[in-house]
């Protein structure tokens, strides 16, 4: 992903590491690197829980029709970029995409609105991360709205949403998806020089910036009861990785999103506003401010002023990384879309502060 790493990361799964499950699977991880191992694993590691592969015809043949959709949404999609194809060839390949989608909706209709029916299984967890995709990046890249027309598919999402171990840890977000897009096109894409990709890269990053607008406004939709136990998620990830989140926002050679101006020679301003971020996220009770005068977080967030920044030039600096992390920020790698809505969330309300308290002079200056 294209994120700040806020969470740290990994790749693969260590089976039998669940969090204490007992001395004797203590010493016997492995590492397993395949979804379908994967769960194979958990299934074996945990017996008692709901099966994730299922030994049946309806779960052997909703792998393979997920087989052909993902090789005819492949080939859509990175045929457009291929320059060797004719344009009757591309819109082979977008028919054959459009009727794989169509095939899914029509088995989801029928006995959804999980893919096997009202139980969420391994079928769900494979398509999950495709379906995420392609419902966020193919309208920037190929103005293709994967729901439009399929009830089906949108119901699916919705039970998907409702989901809460899949929601409230495994779920990628709008601007993750959207953000990613834009640096996978510059990656991939097949070179800037082209006017199709150049223009591509334009629409996700004006898409990602729409989004980064509205990081603020999100906040305001967090209810309390959900708040608090997302903030104190949000919070405890920021606090483990402060150092690097740091050097991150500041650095002048990015690796990643080299597009995002960092704060250079602002490790001071940094730290100080990702520890008020901090301090706010803990502030909530998740109870609300009727709750023996302990204020909400969204109330936190919007009256605590930010401590310890004298200058003009401090504050712009602070609220330029505060906007960097927010920007940075990618689900799920670096925690749960629920943390991260609270924490971009906090983050944007902290620079909206920050440079509302600057004199008209400084704010015209370069934030760098």
């Amino acid at each position: 992903g294209g994120g700040a790493g806020a969470g740290g990361g990994g790749g693969g799964a260590g089976a039998g590491d669940d969090g204490g499950g007992g001395a004797e699977r203590k010493n016997e991880r492995r590492i397993v690197w395949e979804s379908m191992d994967i769960m194979k694993a958990l299934d074996e590691e945990f017996p008692d829980a709901p099966r994730m592969v299922l030994d049946t015809p309806e779960f052997e043949d909703a792998l393979a029709m997920n087989d052909d959709l993902t090789a005819a949404g492949f080939a859509f999609a990175y045929g457009n970029r291929n320059g060797t194809l004719s344009d009757e060839e591309k819109e082979e390949r977008r028919v054959k995409f459009m009727s794989e989608l169509d095939r899914l909706d029509g088995a989801l209709l029928s006995g959804g609105p999980f893919r096997l029916g009202d139980t969420f299984t391994g079928v769900d967890a494979i398509i999950a991360p495709t379906l995420e995709r392609w419902r966020y990046q193919l309208p920037i890249t190929a103005d293709v709205d994967i729901l439009d027309g399929r009830a089906g598919i949108a119901k699916w999402f919705e039970a998907m949403e409702s989901f809460g171990p899949y929601a409230d840890r495994a779920m990628g977000d709008e601007y993750s998806w959207t953000a990613t897009n834009s640096m996978f096109l510059r990656f991939f894409g097949g070179g800037e020089d082209r006017p199709e990709v150049a223009d591509a890269i334009k629409r996700a990053d004006e898409s990602a910036e729409r989004l980064t607008a509205a990081f603020s406004d999100d906040l305001a939709g967090v209810t309390d009861e959900v708040g608090g136990r997302f903030a104190r998620e949000a919070a405890a990830k920021l606090i483990s990785n402060h150092e690097a989140v740091v050097r991150d926002c500041t650095r002048s050679d990015p690796a990643s999103q080299k597009h995002l101006p960092r704060v250079t020679d602002a490790e001071r301003s940094a730290n100080v506003v990702l520890r008020h971020v901090v301090a706010v996220l803990l502030s909530s009770s998740g109870q609300g401010a009727s709750n023996n005068g302990v204020l909400s977080l969204t109330e936190a967030a919007s009256t605590w002023p930010v401590q310890v920044l004298p200058t003009d030039e401090d504050r712009v600096a602070a609220a330029a990384a505060a906007r960097v992390v927010a920007s940075r920020l990618c689900v799920p790698r670096d925690m749960s879309a629920p943390a991260a809505k609270i924490l971009r969330g906090v983050l944007s309300v902290a620079a909206d502060q920050l440079e509302g308290s600057v004199s008209p002079a400084s704010s015209k200056g370069d934030m760098n």
